[in-house]
């Protein structure tokens, strides 16, 4: 049965061990070395399983070179590495350049990272908006998932990203590094009242007393975020 990968881009492909060895090849190469089959087989040797990413085979190849002491080779293949992600950014970003350029799609939809792209028109200056927002989109990611990790560990934090990806939760917004909303448990508030955060309400005792109290919430919290009067 023959063994797929998921590419960056998210397509799949039919996995090749020699891709794996040319690649092993030319960063021994790259260092003024020469590696026999032998040892390139020995280091091409990953664990691939249904669905792998093309990272996580890269990943192994540079723990495989570690493991050996092939410490030059390791940093001439992360050095490929990275140079071959700077390329398919600048690709990328040159690509949207041109699509956004296309007369035939409007401003909201020629957003390629922004569903909010609220806009009638392109111009400069929304252009200049839409180019930075896969790095804030990653960086946002990163913020979150390193969080994530702290409190509930990987496995969660993996969870998170896969269900982002495909579409069953929707995070509002990751497009800027400035707040756009808030979202604001209950829990604590349905516990203990809103006394702790100077509101006058103790914790309701039915559903019902749970309805009206709640407009004495939203004082103490936006008046939370305002900045302290100056007195005279």
């Amino acid at each position: 049965m023959e063994t797929f990968i998921i590419k960056r881009d998210g397509s799949r492909e039919p996995f090749s061990a020699d891709k794996i060895r040319n690649a092993i090849a030319k960063a021994f190469l790259s260092v003024g070395s020469f590696a026999t089959r032998d040892t390139i087989t020995n280091l091409s040797r990953v664990s691939i399983t249904h669905d792998t990413t093309v990272e996580d085979i890269q990943n192994q190849v540079e723990v495989a070179l570690m493991a050996e002491r092939y410490y030059s080779v390791a940093k001439a293949y992360m050095l490929y590495r990275q140079k071959h992600s700077e390329d398919r950014e600048v690709r990328d970003k040159l690509n949207f350049l041109m699509e956004y350029c296309n007369p035939e799609t409007n401003a909201a939809t020629g957003s390629k990272y922004d569903a909010n792209a609220n806009v009638e028109n392109k111009n400069m200056a929304t252009l200049i908006g839409e180019l930075p927002k896969s790095n804030f989109i990653r960086l946002n990611r990163r913020m979150l998932t390193d969080r994530l990790k702290e409190m509930y560990g990987k496995e969660v934090s993996d969870r998170y990203i896969e269900l982002l990806n495909d579409h069953f939760i929707y995070k509002n917004d990751e497009t800027s590094l400035a707040n756009y909303c808030a979202s604001i448990t209950m829990y604590p508030w349905l516990i203990g009242g809103t006394i702790s955060i100077g509101g006058n309400s103790k914790a309701p005792t039915n559903l019902k007393s749970s309805g009206s109290p709640i407009w004495s919430l939203w004082s103490p919290v936006c008046s939370a975020g305002r900045a302290p009067r100056r007195s005279s």
